[in-house]
C-alpha cells in the first residue's frame, strides 16, 4: 500500500487516495487489535436484541455487551474486537427517514469496534486508535481533528480534561482538539442503559467540513429509568468505527453508495430493471429515481441481514414495513417486482464471507421474500376501495396514498376521533402506542400523520409504553389497569426500602421423583405484604371470605403466568383455621403476588398479619399437567420443523394450560396438512416411548452465544443472566430457551395427540394438542369408534345413533372447538359421520342373541372338526354391557373346554368352562383361567353357589385401555392356547387357523 496526498473532501472526486476493499478494511481492523493488542475476536451477535426490550434491533456494537457494562454477566474476555451488524430503524436511533437522501445514513451498517472490560481505559484506547489510523490505514495527522466532552451541568459531569491531556501527549496539537457538549460527545445507547463521555476522531475535508470516522466511548455511567445518570463501579471502553463511512474515505469516493459495499447492488438494480435510467448519483431534491436506487440498495441489505439472522416479518413490524417499501419501489419505480431476491444474491457476494449465515439461510430468506411479496400484492389490491372511502371523509390523507398498511384507514379514523377530544396538540404516548401496536403504523408513518395534522408526538411516552409492553405478561398487565399499577409499585417500593429485593421464586422448579412419580413439596415462607382488593397495604386483617386479596411472601413455589404457561393454583395456609385459595399468580418488578379468596374453618384465630409464617401448597395435579404440556409444546415445535425440512417455521407464541396446549406458528413454504401433523405426532410418540431425558442448563448470555441450534421466539426479550436452556434429547432433539416448568423425561408426558388446527392452510396456523390422561382418553374414543365400525351391521339403529352422538360429545368436550379437527380426531369424526349414513339392516337380531349364536357356532365348529378345546374372543362384545357379556359366557355349556373373552366399554371379561369328565389334576377351569390373569392384572372371582372352580371360573371385570386392548387379548389367547395344548391329550387348539387369527385380531 502507498499513500497519495488528498486535495479535496471525500465528497469531491478530485484526487486519488489509497483504495482499499471493504473486506480488507474490516480484516485489517480485527487483525490489528488481535495481533498487536491481545484482543479476542468475538463474532457479531444477531441483530435481534434478545436481552434488551428498549431497542427494536441491535443498533450499536456494544449491545451484546450491555450486560457486562451493567455487571449482570461476566465479560467473555478482558479485551474484545469485532464487526457488529447494526440496524437503526425505530427507537431513539432511527435513520430510516434520511436513508437515500444523503450518502452516509443507512438502516443497516457494520460497526467496527474494540472493547475493554475493566482492563485498559482512555490512554490506551486513544493511542491504539491513533496508531491504526496513521499506520495501516495511512491517514495523515494534519487531516484529523479530535473532539472530547466539554462537560454538562444537567448530567452533573465536568469537562473531560483527562482525555484532552492524553491526546496532547500523543501529539495532537491544541488546534486539532475541540471540546463539545453532551449532544455531540456524551454517548447513550437508548432511553436507559450504559453511557458515558466520548471522544471522536474526524476527517477534515478540504472545504473545512468534518466527517466523523471513529467514536471512542468511555462507559462509566448508567442512565436510570428516572433520567438520572449514575456512575458504574468498573469503567469500560467501547469504540465504534462505521465500516461504510471508512470505506468511502479510503476508497476516495463521494458517498458510501459509491463503495464496493453498495455498487454491486446498484448495478444489479440497473441490470434487472425495465425502462429505467441508469444510476446518476444525484443528491438533488428532485432526483427521485437516484434516491430510490440508494434506498432500495440499502433496504435490500437490511432485509437480507434480518432474514439471515432469524427475524420474521410475522413478529417484526419494522421488517415487514421495510420489505413492503422494497416491493413498492421494485414495482412502481423499477418495474420488476422480483428485485429483492436478486439483490439478496449481491448481498451474499459482498458480505457472505464475513457473515456465513447469509449463505446458509439463503433458501429460507427467499422463501419468506416470495410469500411476503404475494401477501403485499393481495393487500395492495384490497386497499383501493378502503382508501377511496377514507379520502371522502378525511381529504387531507390524499397526500399519504403511498402508505400501504392494511390497518391504515381504521387507525387513521381512530386517530382523528381521539385527537378531536384532546385539548392539546400533543399526541399522547398511549395513542401513538395503539397506532403502532394495534394498527401496525410504523414510526415514520405516525410522524407523517402528526405533521399532516400539525401535531407533535409524545415520543418519550411512546417508548416507555413500548418497553413496558415487551416486559409485561398478560396477568400482571391486566392487574395493573384501572390505576392499580401505581399502588402495586408503592407496595414494592416499601418492600425494597424494608430490605426485600425480590420474591425468591426459584422453588417453582423444585420437585422429586419417587418411584417414577413426580412429587412436589410444600414450602414454608414468611408473609411480607397483604393487599385488599383496592390494593391498599395492610399490616393486620380480620379475614373476609367474599373479597379478593393479594399476598406477597418472601419465597414462593407458585409459578406465575410467563412463557405462555398459565399460573399455578393452590392454597396458602396461614394457620390451622385460615387459608387463601390462590386463583391466580402474577409478577411485577420481580415480586410475586398471589391473588385469591380466604377460606375459614372455625371461629377462632381468624386474623392475619404480616411477618407470619405461612405454608404454600400448589395444586399438584394441575402443575404436573402443565409440565407435561409445556414439554410437549417443545417437542411439537421440534417435530414440525423436522417434518417440514423445506419450509421456514417460526414460533410466534404458545399457550400451556392444564387442559392442553397450543402452538402458534408462522410457516413459509409447505403448509400444515393431515400427513404433516400425523408424522409430527408419530415423532413425539416415539420420543415419549424412548423416555428421552429433559434437562435444564442455567447460563448467561455470554455462554449462550456458544450454543448451537437453540430455538428462541423472535421478538421475545430474555434476561441476560439466569437463562434456562431446556433440552430434550434424541430421538427428537429440542433446545429452547424457556422459563416454564418441565417434566424430567419425555416418558412422563404419557401420551400425545394432535386434536385441532386453526388456519392450517394459511401462513399462521395454531396447533392444539393433548397429553397424558386426556390424550389417552381421546385415543380410546378413537379406538371405540373403530370397534363400532367392525360390528356396525349388528347394531340397532337407535343404539347406533346414541353411540355416535355420545362419542362426538365426549370428543368435543375433550378436544375443544377452537379450530378444525385434524389428525386422528379428524379421521374419527369422518368415520362416525359415515357410520350414521350407512344403510341399516332393520332385520338384524338383538345383540344378546347374536352373541349367543356366535359362541354356539364357534363351539359347534370345534366339535365337528374334532378339536378338544376352544379359545375365543366375542367379536360383538364391544357393543354390549358388561353383565350381558358375562351372561353369554356363563351360558356356554357345550361339552368341550372353552375359554371365552369379551370387551364391553373398555372392560375385559373372561370366563372358562371345563366339562367335569375332562377335569384332571393339571387341567381345571380355575387353573386354565389363572394363566391369563397376569396379562390383564386381574383376579379370579369367587365361585358362585352351585359352581365348582374345577368346572367354571370367571375373571374380575378389568378396565383396560382400548388402545392396548387388542394386543392384550391376543397375548392372553396365545397363553391360554399353549396351556390347553400342554394339559389336554391329543388336543388341537381351536382358533389356530387363519379364520381364528382374524377373530383374535377383532
Amino acid at each position: 500500500m502507498h499513500r497519495l496526498p488528498v486535495k479535496s473532501s471525500i465528497h469531491k472526486n478530485i484526487s486519488v487516495r489509497l483504495k482499499s476493499s471493504s473486506n480488507f478494511i474490516r480484516s485489517t481492523f480485527i487483525e490489528y487489535f488481535k495481533e498487536n493488542h491481545g484482543h479476542k475476536h468475538v463474532k457479531s451477535s444477531s441483530v435481534v436484541p434478545l436481552y434488551d426490550s428498549t431497542v427494536p434491533f441491535v443498533n450499536a456494537g456494544m449491545n451484546q455487551f450491555k450486560g457486562v457494562f451493567l455487571e449482570k454477566v461476566d465479560p467473555p474476555c478482558p479485551r474484545a474486537v469485532n464487526s457488529q451488524k447494526c440496524i437503526r430503524v425505530g427507537g431513539k436511533h432511527n435513520d430510516l427517514d434520511v436513508v437515500g437522501t444523503d450518502g452516509t445514513h443507512h438502516t443497516f451498517f457494520e460497526m467496527l469496534g474494540n472493547w475493554s472490560f475493566g482492563d485498559y481505559y482512555k490512554k490506551e484506547a486513544c493511542q491504539m486508535a491513533w496508531d491504526l489510523l496513521l499506520g495501516p490505514y495511512r491517514l495523515k495527522p494534519e487531516n484529523l481533528l479530535v473532539t472530547y466532552f466539554s462537560g454538562d451541568v444537567i448530567i452533573g459531569l465536568e469537562e473531560d480534561r483527562e482525555c484532552r491531556d492524553i491526546w496532547k501527549a500523543i501529539g495532537v496539537p491544541s488546534s486539532r482538539l475541540k471540546a463539545m457538549g453532551a449532544a455531540e460527545n456524551f454517548w447513550e445507547m437508548g432511553i436507559t442503559g450504559p453511557c458515558g463521555p466520548c471522544t471522536e476522531i474526524h476527517y477534515v475535508n478540504s472545504d473545512g467540513t468534518l466527517t466523523e470516522i471513529w467514536n471512542l466511548v468511555f462507559i462509566q455511567c448508567n442512565r436510570e429509568s428516572d433520567g438520572s445518570v449514575k456512575g458504574l463501579r468498573r469503567h469500560h471502553v467501547d469504540t465504534g468505527m462505521g465500516l461504510e463511512r471508512m470505506t468511502a474515505l479510503l476508497q476516495n469516493v463521494r458517498s458510501n453508495y459509491d463503495t464496493d459495499l453498495f455498487r454491486p447492488l446498484i448495478a444489479a438494480i440497473e441490470k434487472n430493471s425495465k425502462g429505467v435510467d441508469t444510476y446518476g448519483g444525484s443528491y438533488d431534491k428532485g432526483a427521485v429515481q437516484d434516491c430510490a436506487y440508494r434506498r432500495l440498495a440499502d433496504h435490500a441489505r437490511m432485509v437480507s441481514i434480518c432474514l439471515a439472522d432469524g427475524v420474521f416479518p410475522a413478529t417484526s413490524l419494522n421488517l415487514k414495513q421495510i420489505m413492503r417499501k422494497t416491493f413498492k419501489m421494485s414495482s412502481d419505480i423499477f418495474n420488476n417486482p422480483d428485485l429483492l431476491p436478486l439483490l439478496y444474491n449481491e448481498v451474499i457476494s459482498t458480505l457472505g464471507s464475513t457473515y456465513p449465515e447469509l449463505i446458509s439461510k439463503e433458501a429460507d430468506a427467499k422463501l419468506i421474500m416470495e410469500h411476503e411479496r404475494q401477501t403485499y400484492d393481495k393487500m395492495k389490491g384490497e386497499m383501493v376501495k378502503k382508501w377511496k372511502e377514507l379520502v371522502k371523509i378525511h381529504p387531507e390523507v390524499e397526500g399519504m396514498l403511498d402508505v400501504e398498511l392494511a390497518g391504515f384507514p381504521q387507525g387513521y379514523k381512530e386517530f382523528k376521533d381521539t385527537m378531536s377530544k384532546q385539548k392539546s396538540s400533543l399526541m399522547p404516548g398511549e395513542l401513538v402506542f395503539k397506532l403502532y401496536d394495534t394498527h401496525g403504523f410504523q414510526e415514520d408513518v405516525i410522524q407523517r400523520i402528526a405533521d399532516l395534522n400539525r401535531y407533535t408526538i409524545d415520543k418519550e411516552g411512546f417508548w416507555k409504553l413500548l418497553s413496558k409492553h415487551r416486559q409485561r405478561h398478560k396477568t400482571s398487565f391486566k392487574e395493573q389497569t384501572a390505576n392499580r399499577g401505581s399502588l402495586f409499585n408503592k407496595t414494592i417500593d416499601n418492600l425494597i426500602k424494608g430490605g426485600v429485593k425480590r420474591t425468591n421464586d426459584d422453588f417453582k422448579y423444585n420437585y422429586s421423583v419417587i418411584d417414577n412419580r413426580i412429587v412436589f413439596e410444600n414450602l414454608n415462607s414468611k408473609l411480607i405484604a397483604i393487599l385488599n382488593e383496592d390494593c391498599e397495604c395492610l399490616d393486620f386483617l380480620e379475614v373476609c371470605e367474599n373479597r379478593p386479596y393479594y399476598l406477597v411472601t418472601e419465597s414462593t413455589s407458585f409459578y406465575c403466568e410467563e412463557g405462555g404457561q398459565i399460573s399455578d393454583t393452590g392454597i396458602i395456609q396461614l394457620n390451622k383455621n385460615v387459608m387463601l385459595k390462590v386463583d391466580s399468580v402474577f409478577k411485577i418488578r420481580d415480586f410475586v403476588f398471589h391473588k385469591g379468596y380466604f377460606q375459614v374453618n372455625g371461629e377462632e384465630n381468624i386474623y392475619v398479619k404480616c411477618d407470619s409464617d405461612v405454608t404454600l401448597i400448589i395444586d399438584n395435579e394441575k402443575r404436573l399437567n402443565l409440565m407435561k404440556n409445556h414439554s410437549a409444546v417443545h417437542l411439537l415445535n421440534a417435530a414440525i420443523r423436522k417434518v417440514l425440512p423445506n419450509s421456514v417455521v417460526c414460533q410466534i407464541g404458545s399457550s400451556v394450560t392444564d387442559r392442553g396446549l397450543s402452538l402458534n406458528l408462522s410457516v413459509y413454504g409447505e403448509k400444515l396438512s393431515q400427513k404433516v401433523l400425523l408424522d409430527a405426532q408419530d415423532l413425539i410418540r416415539k420420543s415419549i416411548e424412548a423416555n428421552a431425558q429433559i434437562f435444564t442448563t442455567i447460563m448467561d448470555s455470554v455462554h449462550l452465544a456458544n450454543e448451537e441450534s437453540v430455538t428462541m421466539i423472535p421478538g421475545e426479550t430474555y434476561p441476560e443472566q439466569g437463562l434456562r436452556l431446556v433440552t430434550a434429547e434424541t430421538p427428537l432433539l429440542s433446545k429452547e430457551l424457556c422459563c416454564g416448568t418441565h417434566v424430567p423425561s419425555t416418558g412422563h408426558i404419557g401420551d400425545f395427540c394432535v386434536t385441532l388446527v386453526k388456519g392450517a392452510g394459511g401462513h399462521t396456523p395454531t396447533i392444539h394438542a393433548l397429553t397424558g390422561d386426556a390424550a389417552k382418553e381421546a385415543r380410546e374414543l378413537f379406538c371405540r369408534a373403530k370397534r363400532l365400525e367392525e360390528v356396525i351391521d349388528l347394531v340397532d339403529p337407535d343404539r347406533r345413533k346414541e353411540e355416535v352422538v355420545e362419542m362426538r360429545r365426549a370428543l368435543a368436550e375433550l378436544c375443544g372447538t377452537s379450530g378444525a379437527p385434524y389428525g386422528e380426531y379428524a379421521d374419527c369424526l369422518k368415520l362416525l359421520e359415515g357410520l350414521l349414513k350407512r344403510p341399516i339392516d332393520r332385520n338384524a337380531m338383538a345383540l344378546h342373541a347374536i352373541a349367543e349364536t356366535e359362541v354356539n357356532e364357534v363351539v359347534g365348529q370345534a366339535l365337528r372338526e374334532g378339536r378338544r378345546f376352544v379359545v375365543h374372543f366375542l367379536r360383538c362384545s364391544y357393543l354390549m354391557q358388561g353383565d350381558g357379556v358375562a351372561q353369554v359366557l356363563e351360558k356356554c355349556t357345550q361339552p368341550t373346554p372353552a375359554l371365552l373373552m369379551g370387551c364391553a366399554g373398555g372392560v375385559v371379561i373372561a370366563a372358562c368352562r371345563v366339562p367335569e369328565e375332562l377335569v384332571t389334576n393339571a387341567f381345571t377351569a380355575n387353573q386354565w383361567l389363572s394363566c391369563i390373569l397376569p396379562v390383564f392384572q386381574a383376579d379370579a372371582l369367587p365361585s358362585k353357589a352351585g359352581e365348582s372352580p374345577l368346572t367354571y371360573a370367571e375373571m374380575t371385570a378389568t378396565k383396560v385401555s382400548l388402545i392396548n386392548c387388542e394386543q392384550l387379548v391376543q397375548d392372553a389367547m396365545r397363553i391360554a392356547i399353549k396351556f390347553a395344548q400342554s394339559h389336554t391329550r391329543n388336543a388341537q387348539p381351536h382358533g389356530h387357523d387363519e379364520n381364528t387369527q382374524n377373530r383374535q385380531q377383532n
